[in-house]
């Protein structure tokens, strides 16, 4: 476990079930929102609104905006372990591209695929606070919506 207590790995068994990432709590409305975004089919009041729903259900999901790890919006503390560079190539996997879009998320007990088996969206804009949080990149950064299992005694 690191220092922030963040868990590298949220699967404790390889039996349990995986979070589905679009049935988190606002997921569905921002994947709709992208989605009518990209066929331009968005009414204008909700391009509007969209990035501030967003950022409300980046708050409720992972306790930070993506505004929150742009390097010059890090802690002190953070930016004391990183260099630009070395910050940003923290979320490289996110612009890799993969045959099985949930490749990288397996082994934190995540899905982040529609159900057709697609990428979602919405990783677009949570892509970057995702990786903080199950990293442990950002002192502030979690899975807000992950039950974390106790502490055991050593």
């Amino acid at each position: 476990m690191p220092d922030n207590g963040t868990p590298w790995n949220l699967v404790d068994s390889s039996f349990m079930t995986p979070i589905l990432f679009r049935d988190l709590p606002g997921v569905a409305e921002i994947e709709r929102q992208l989605d009518m975004r990209v066929r331009d089919r968005l009414l204008d009041d909700e391009l509007e609104e969209l990035p501030h729903l967003v950022d409300e259900t980046s708050r409720a999901l992972f306790n930070i905006t993506e505004h929150d790890i742009r390097y010059a919006a890090l802690p002190d503390s953070v930016r004391d372990r990183f260099t630009r560079d070395q910050w940003e190539d923290q979320f490289a996997m996110l612009g890799e591209y993969r045959r099985d879009p949930n490749a990288i998320w397996d082994s934190f007990g995540l899905d982040v695929r529609c159900p057709e088996g697609r990428g979602l969206h919405c990783l677009d804009v949570f892509g970057r606070q995702l990786i903080a949080a199950v990293n442990g990149l950002h002192p502030r950064a979690m899975l807000v919506f992950a039950e974390y299992p106790e502490a055991r005694a050593a």
